[in-house]
Formats: structure tokens, sequence, C-alpha cells
């Protein structure tokens, strides 16, 4: 009976996490975050005092925290920022940059600023130690600035590399500055300081045995092959590494976050680009079930009748907001002189969030005897404020999202190879469009839900500002004649790439007089053949649509990418660039590889990362 009950308060807080996300659903703008905390609220000290705290649920709220800093510590790819270093890009105004000193100049302008800030709020009533106050202020959200610029297209463009990049260093400098300050105050200035620095040892011991490890074939090839469903080897591996650095930071008196920031830090310098699904249900593992009972326990031991005892609390984290949002702002000034005034601004905006490292702050302060139950309850509020609040001023400043148009394929004719082609198209997630001037064959593309083009000339079915939405012609009719009339009407309309079936191989010289690529089953077979035979693995994986992953070609048109080397352009890191073509001629791609206007890449990867790196080249 005494072990149920324990289970009482848990079985409450699970279904909670459950609900939470439904009520919400509704209501896309607040993130669940914010309803879990609420929720907890409910059912805590301040609301209906519910949940009897055990140790059961002490250690799974400890676990949560772990499990929050260690996918937090995941997003930091220091591959992908140590790939910055040294690299200078130039924008539109021709005023180099390097990106690295930029966005560490601006964390470090943040972090002398939020020194006045902090030291500014604990005079004004904030019970905190003032330090804590500085860590908080300077701090931003990773995890919900990086949403927030994919969700935009922003990735790749310069504001939104500076805004990233100064994100990731102010969650790692941010994390390593509390740990030292924390053993500091608990020890003094003496040699244990550094036993921080053995935290750093291990990690750097971990990613390189782990490094020469995998490169082992016989133990890349064991690990895939215990990564099935019953075993999952990868992911208790990575659980391994993570309760590997919570214990390694407890013997060394640090602060679990920093061994659990690190164990994630570990598992994305070791993944390859393949552990997408690994990273999926590391992910479930933490969303799914440790975090929201961390951030319901959060809402569980909230006093906000500390807060009520004390009204101007209320008024102090609103001045905290304000602070919080000028230290911001102020120290993206030098932004000033490569951005706009609106760029600027809604970089400060974005950068101004505060969440998972912020309310660790707050308690593990209140754990020190550091911070005072009204100061935790008006920095979590801050926190949530930040979350709901900047996110919608930054989308509202940068406004409507520019809508990309979106391009498609046109396909001529409605025989029996339009309409598999058009499937294949579609299972590779492309948008298909047909034009059939023969009404009597409309009824069948219909059938396929294809939008359809029922001019008898194309130049009156197609308005002049959708040509350039056309990323090819396809004229697929089983006349050679017809077909040869789809391309001239094509030519005409100034349709870059047009791809005809031919049947007969002598009038192949026709189409190619007109630079049409032409497909000849009889000519091409025998070659097809061969290449099938010669890269069975590199035909797998371009007819297969079950793996999520394709390769495409897209042409650079992003004017802030010209001249710039390969290495630097910011692209999804799981994406493989395997040829680029310019002026007709083939270059073997390479870090220090210059790109052009015009340039057409090659690249390799997920579609979701394509789909992104579409949005990045192709931006004019």
């Amino acid at each position: 009976m005494e072990l149920s009950n324990n289970f009482y308060p848990l079985l409450l807080i699970v279904v909670l996490a459950f609900l939470v996300p439904l009520l919400l659903s509704r209501f896309r703008s607040v993130p669940v975050v914010v309803g879990e905390i609420v929720a907890g609220v409910i059912i805590g000290i301040s609301g209906l005092n519910l949940v009897e705290h055990s140790t059961t649920i002490d250690v799974l709220g400890d676990i949560g925290l772990a499990f929050l800093m260690f996918l937090a510590g995941m997003e930091i790819d220091l591959k992908r920022l140590f790939q910055q270093s040294g690299q200078r890009s130039t924008t539109e105004s021709s005023k180099p940059f390097n990106l690295l000193a930029v966005s560490g100049g601006i964390y470090a302008l943040t972090l002398v600023l939020a020194i006045p800030g902090g030291f500014f709020l604990n005079w004004l009533g904030l019970e905190s130690n003032p330090w804590l106050l500085v860590f908080i202020l300077s701090a931003t959200s990773l995890g919900v600035v990086l949403p927030v610029l994919k969700q935009r297209g922003l990735m790749a463009s310069m504001p939104g590399q500076v805004v990233f990049y100064t994100a990731l260093l102010a969650d790692f400098i941010t994390v390593l500055l509390l740990t030292i300050f924390i053993i500091t105050l608990n020890r003094g200035l003496d040699l244990e300081v550094f036993s921080v620095g053995l935290l750093f040892v291990a990690f750097f011991v971990f990613y390189q045995l782990g490094g020469r490890l995998f490169r082992i074939n016989a133990v890349r090839r064991l690990v895939e092959e215990l990564s099935h469903v019953t075993v999952q080897i990868k992911v208790r591996g990575a659980i391994a590494i993570l309760m590997a650095f919570v214990v390694l930071a407890g013997v060394l008196g640090v602060e679990l976050i920093l061994g659990a920031f690190l164990a994630g830090m570990i598992i994305t310098a070791l993944r390859s680009p393949d552990d997408v699904d690994f990273v999926h249900k590391l992910e479930a593992f933490g969303y799914g079930f440790f975090i929201p009972l961390f951030f319901i326990l959060v809402g569980v031991n909230l006093d906000l009748g500390a807060v009520v005892e004390s009204p101007q609390i209320l008024l102090i984290t609103l001045v905290l907001v304000v602070v919080s949002f000028a230290i911001k702002f102020l120290s993206a000034l030098p932004l000033r002189r490569w951005l706009s005034w609106q760029e600027v601004t809604s970089a400060s905006l974005l950068l101004d969030t505060h969440l998972s490292l912020e309310i660790a702050v707050a308690i593990i302060g209140v754990r020190l005897g550091l911070i005072s139950q009204s100061a935790n309850a008006a920095i979590i509020l801050f926190a949530l404020l930040t979350v709901l609040i900047m996110p919608l001023l930054f989308n509202a400043l940068q406004g409507k999202a520019e809508t990309r148009t979106q391009r498609f394929f046109l396909i001529a004719g409605g025989a029996d190879l339009a309409l598999q082609t058009a499937q294949v198209l579609n299972n590779h997630d492309e948008r298909v469009k047909f034009w059939q001037p023969d009404a009597a064959a409309v009824g069948q593309i219909q059938k396929g839900g294809y939008e359809i083009l029922e001019s008898q000339a194309l130049n009156s079915s197609l308005a002049a500002d959708r040509i350039n939405q056309i990323s090819a012609m396809l004229a697929l009719s089983l006349e050679d004649t017809q077909n040869l009339d789809f391309c001239k009407q094509a030519l005409q309309l100034g349709i870059g790439q047009i791809v005809a079936y031919v049947n007969e191989p002598s009038r192949l010289q026709e189409y190619q007089a007109m630079g049409v690529k032409a497909f000849t089953p009889g000519l091409y077979r025998s070659a097809f053949l061969a290449w099938m035979a010669r890269n069975p693995q590199l035909f797998n994986l371009v007819t297969s649509t079950a793996d999520n992953k394709d390769v495409r070609e897209f042409s650079l048109q992003n004017p802030a990418m010209d001249g710039q080397r390969l290495s630097g352009l910011g692209l999804p890191s799981g994406l493989l660039v395997l040829s680029i073509s310019r002026n007709g001629d083939q270059i073997v791609p390479h870090g220090n590889t210059r790109l052009a206007i015009g340039d057409c890449l090659a690249l390799l990867g997920e579609i979701d990362d394509l789909k992104e790196a579409s949005l990045a080249l192709e931006s004019c």
C-alpha cells in the first residue's frame, strides 16, 4: 500500500503531461511548457496541494532536469561552430565579418551589460544573488530560437546565422560560468575550482575514443545490428553516457546540469547524418516523460503565495522583462553595421527568450539558498512571459513570412507514362501539374488529383508570372510530333528546363537542336542497366521513397552566398554536397570551394534538410 501511495502523485503528473498538449492544441502560439507549469501550479502548493513529495518524485524530477540539459547540449554542434572560426563572409553592403567573432562579441557585450542589470534588480528588491541574475539575463533559450528561425526560413541568412550562433554560445558559456561560480561560492578560490576541468577532460576522452571506436568497421556493423527495436543499443549507450557524466559531476562536486550538457554535446559530436531516427528516439524519451514531469514539478513547487504577500514582485517581474530586452538590444547594436534597424530589433527580441536554462538556474538557486521563493516565482514568470511574447513580437516585426514561390513540374501529356512519372515525383515530395490540350484525356488525370491546364495553347493556360515557378516541363506524350510541339511552345514561353520522351531515335536531333533533354528508351536502356550494376546502392537511394532521403539539384541564386566558401554556408549539417556544376564544367566540391551565382549544387540528405537548403540557396 505504501508503494502504491507513492505512485499516486506520479500518476497524476503523468496524466497531466498527457492532457496538457491536448488542451493546448487549439492555442498553438502557447508553448506546451507554459501549460505544464500552469498545470503544476494548479495541483501544487499554490493550488490544490495534491502532490506529496517522495524520493521517487524527487529523483525523477532530477532526471528530468538532467534530460532537459542533455537535449539542450545536443543542440550544440561544435563541428559547425568551429567551422565558422576564421571564416569571413560578406553581405550585400560588402562589409566583411567573422561570424564566430561577431556572435562571440555580442554575447560578451550582453554579459558585461548584464552585470549592472543584475545588481540593479537585486537593489530594486529581487531577492536573489545578483550574479545568478547576471547569468539569467545573459542567457538565451536556443531551444526556442532554433525552431523560430527554421520556421521563418532564416537559418542560412546573415541575421539568422548571427542569432543562432549567439544563442548557441550563450547556452554553452552560461552553463560553464554558472558551474564555476557555484564551485567558487561553495569552496572559495582554491585549486578545487579546476575540478570542472576534469569534466572537460572526460568529454575529450569520450569524444576521441568514441570517434576512433566507431571508425572501426566491425564495431560500426555490430552497433547497427544491435540497434533494432528490442535492443536499441544507441539509445542505451546515449543514456549511459548521460548518467556517467551526471555521476561524475556529482563526484567532482559540480552541478549536474554541466555534466548532462556535456553528455549531450558528445552525442552530437559522435552521431552521423544517418542517426536522425536515433535522435528522435532520445527526444521522445525525454519529451515524452522526464521533461514534462520536470516542468510540472516546477509548477508544483512554485510558491505564488510569496508573490501575493509581496505584490511589488509583479512590478519587479515587468522591470526584469524591460531590463532584459534593453540588455539584448544594446548588445546587438554593433550589428547595425551590417543589418537594418528592423533586423537588429528583431534579433534582439528573439535573443531575449528565456526558458530551460533560466528555470534551471532558479531551481538551483533555491536549493542553495541563493534565491528566495518570491524571486524564484518572479524568474519563472519572467521566463514564461519572454517565451510567450518575444517570438510573437519577432514574427510581427519580421512581417508576414515571405511565401517562397512554390515551384512545380509541368507534365504535358496524359498517357500512363505521364501519370506514373507524376506519381514518382509526388513520392519524392514534388508538386506536379498537367497540361493536357486533349479534353478527352482529362478524366484520368483528374482521378489522380492533379491540377490541369486544359487550353490548347500553353501561353493561354499559363500566366507570365507563373513561368518562373516551373522547375521543368516534361513532354510525355507517346507521339513524337506532339511532344515536339509541346517543346516548341515551352521554349517560346522561356521555360528553361525541358525533358521529352522520344520514341524514334532518328528524331533525336530535332529535339537536341532546340536544347531539349531527350530520352529514348532504345538508346539509354543499356546505359541505365550498366549504371544500376555499377551503382546499386546509389540507384536504391535515388528511386526509394521510404527512407526520407533524396538527391536534389539547386541553382545558387542567393547573392549573400556569392563568393562564399562551401564550408561557410551554414547549411544543415546532415547534407552532403555531391557535385557543383558551373558553366557546363563539373567541380569536385571541397570545403574551400568558392561558389558563384548560377552554380548548380547536387545535394544528398533528408527531405526536411533539403527544403531548408532550397530556401537558403534559391532565395533572391
